[in-house]
This record gives C-alpha cells, structure tokens and sequence, in this order.
C-alpha cells in the first residue's frame, strides 16, 4: 500500500512520538522503518536497525564485451561507476530531485530501454542496502524537493512499489527539520545537487507558503565552474567530473585571501593553475537567487517571531560545506538586524535521518491507511 504527502498536512493530528491511544510497535522486528533520500547526486537510507548507507546516484552498463570481461558485472553502481565510466554506459535517474522516468506513464520499462531502468535498479539497490529480511514489514518515508509536483511524487511511489510495503513522500528540507528537531522558527536551506529548498517551521507542518524549490543548485555551480575552467586551460580536455571534483574539495564564497593550486595535463604534462577566481565566480553563481528567497521566507513571517527565524538559520545538503556560506547569508540579512546561520554536521544523512525519524514516530493508524 502507498500513498503521498506534499507539503501540506499528512496527519490528522500533531505527529507525536507517544500520541494518546497510540498503539507501539513490538520489539520483535517485524516492521522495519526506512529514511530514504533520492538526492541527484546521492542516495542514502538509514534504517531502525542502525544501517547507514550512501551510494552516488548513477548506474552504468558495461559498453562491450571487453567491458564486461573487465568488470564481471552486468551493471554497476555509485562510485564504481564513476571509477569506472570509461568502460560504461552511464545513466543519471534522477534530475533536479525528482525521477526522469515516470513507470505510471508506460512505455517500454524492458530492460533494453536504460534510462527507464536506470531509475528501477538504483531504487531497488538503495532498498537492498537496507538489508531487509524476510517476513519484515517495511515502512519507508521518501524525501522530495520541497514543492515537487503530485506527478513528481507519484512516480516515487509508483518505482517503490514492490520494494516497501508502505511509502509516504514528504519534503525533504522538512525531513532535515523534523530529523534536528527544530519545529518551531527555524528556516532550513537544503542544497543539493539538483535543487535548492527551504522550508520555515512555526510549530507546525508547514504549508506551501513556507516553502521554495530553486534550481540553481549544486550542478548549476558545477556547470559554470567547467565552462570557465575549459576557458582558462584551453589547451587541457577538462571533464565534468574532475570539476565537480575540485568544486566538492574546495568550493567557498568568502573574500579571496590566498591562490588555490591545481595540477592539469596539458600536453601530457603537469601544469599548476590558480582556479580560485574561476571557482568562487561559480560558487557565486547561486547566491542571488538564495539571498531573495531567504528574505522573502523572512520577510513574509510573522513580525514578531522575524527576530527569531532570521537567527535560525540551518544549512543542509552538498552545498552546506561551501566555505564561507554562513557569513556571507549573515552579511546579506545584517539590515534587518543580527542573523546566525549554521550548518548540519551530518549534509550526507540529515535528510535520511530526518525521514526515519518521522517514519518510527508515526502513529500505526497513518501506516495503515497508507
């Protein structure tokens, strides 16, 4: 059974860990509760058996049979995969948070159609890294971009059936929210790879209202950072991957104080270039569109408690370990008077946390109807 939850209300009542006339789960580990982030760039799941796990979100076909002869393998995962893509044909399934295949619109899913598939064997080997055991009853709380569409969610549930015996869709800076537990005047800035989301909490599920999908996010800065790395090193083929590389080691958006180094193959041999100006250009990028919907989400809050959210601000995802990022938002808010940003110590499982937090503090009544 499955259903889906935007952001809008999905309980009846206020979601509490001991609700009156609550019936428990026994300690006999029948139900096994899931917390699963589908990010475009990563996958993770945490488990109510203590299993953390993440893997890249990218699947690849060996190109040949050399390739297979290689690998041994007839599909591969993560970083595997990008270890090895240049023997395989890769597929990304997932694209600004959401799945590119839609299994309810049809079509052919044979296995020779690989984009469709590529979404089906990702989900299905995140699922297994949960290590689920026969008889288990599995409940499973998926995270969605904050404003991702009923269709959007649809396919989510409709690529976990099968897999879980119950899934319910929910926003995924809400899930970082509920995982810290800042239910009450805290604005949350979830960015990922493919989107950038935010969700204010005020003691309450939030509503659409209180939340703001953008895309420019962690590729739209990869992308940019290749463009202008190609222009720099013109006479060095440059991939997407070692930008994206260079980016997740050294992205930042404070004022330059000193070169970054990086060695390049021009011409078969080694030559150092400072990227820093090209880099922080790039990590800039997405702070335009960032600075309006935070003080839009502030700005729209209650007056009173304004105070309190612009001093609550948490960063989550990818994109929270940019250097710098923090004090900059701070620089921006300082006309309204002081603001505290802070990031999550966990960007890789706070999302997947945050979801099986909420999936073992359901009451059984909502599974069930689920």
């Amino acid at each position: 059974m499955a259903d889906e939850t935007g952001p809008s209300a999905p309980f009846e009542t206020p979601v509490d860990p001991t609700p009156a006339g609550r019936t428990t789960v026994p300690p006999s580990g029948d139900i096994l509760y899931l917390g699963v982030d589908l990010g475009t760039a990563n996958c993770s799941v945490a488990t109510s058996t203590d299993i953390t796990r993440t893997v890249p979100s990218v699947v690849g076909w060996p190109k040949d049979l050399v390739a297979y002869k290689f690998l041994q393998k007839s599909i591969v995962f993560g970083e595997e995969s990008i270890r090895n893509r240049m023997a395989l044909d890769l597929f990304y399934p997932l694209e600004k948070g959401v799945l590119k295949y839609r299994p309810s619109e049809g079509g052919n899913k044979d296995s020779e159609n690989r984009e469709a598939a590529a979404v089906e064997e990702l989900v299905r080997h995140v699922i297994q890294l949960a290590e689920i055991k026969p008889g288990q009853t599995v409940r499973a709380v998926v995270g969605a971009p904050a404003l991702a569409s009923v269709s959007d969610k649809q396919a989510v549930i409709d690529v976990m059936q099968g897999l879980v015996d119950s899934v319910i869709v929910v926003s995924e800076p809400f899930l970082v929210a509920y995982g810290l537990g800042f239910y009450n005047n805290a604005l949350v800035v979830d960015i990922g790879a493919g989107t950038l989301d935010m969700c204010r909490m005020h003691g309450t599920i939030p509503e659409d209202e209180d939340q703001r999908t953008l895309y420019k996010a962690g590729n739209f800065i990869d992308d940019q950072f290749h463009a202008l790395l190609q222009d720099k090193i013109q006479d060095s083929p440059i991939s997407r991957h070692l930008a994206t590389a260079i980016k997740e080691r050294y992205a930042f958006v404070s004022p330059i104080t000193e070169g970054i180094s990086v060695e390049f193959q021009v011409g078969g041999k080694p030559v150092l270039y400072n990227i820093a100006q090209e880099l922080k250009s790039a990590c800039e990028s997405i702070l335009p569109d960032t600075f309006a919907a935070i003080r839009e989400l502030i700005t729209t809050f209650e007056p009173e408690f304004q105070d309190e959210l612009r001093n609550h601000i948490v960063l989550a995802g990818g994109g929270s370990q940019i250097k710098g990022l923090p004090e900059v938002i701070e620089s921006n808010l300082a006309e309204f008077g002081s603001a505290r940003v802070t990031a999550v110590d966990d960007p890789v499982y706070a999302g997947a946390l945050g979801a099986l937090k909420l999936a073992q503090d359901m009451p059984d009544s909502e599974w069930e109807s689920a």
